[in-house]
């Protein structure tokens, strides 16, 4: 019910591009993780993982090789651009 309200609001768009816009302006890397995309936008973790979600599905974004993050130094799945 709540996801469905936002999603009216227009409120995950603005976080999907605000994700993209991190993802394509990132001076570290090509590809990063959900926590390094949290830390920079300053989205809740959650929206980052529903978003990103919701992007991968859309084909906007892929995974890429596993690695280990800046942020939480565990090896995740980060993502990137396409």
């Amino acid at each position: 019910m709540v996801y469905r309200q936002i999603k009216q609001a227009g409120v995950t768009l603005k976080q999907e591009d605000q994700i993209l816009a991190c993802l394509g302006e990132s001076m570290f890397t090509e590809d990063m993780t959900l926590k390094e995309i949290s830390r920079l936008t300053g989205l809740e973790i959650n929206a980052v993982s529903g978003r990103v979600n919701g992007l991968k599905k859309s084909g906007k974004v892929k995974e890429a090789q596993k690695r280990k993050c800046r942020v939480t130094n565990r090896f995740v799945t980060p993502v990137y651009v396409v």
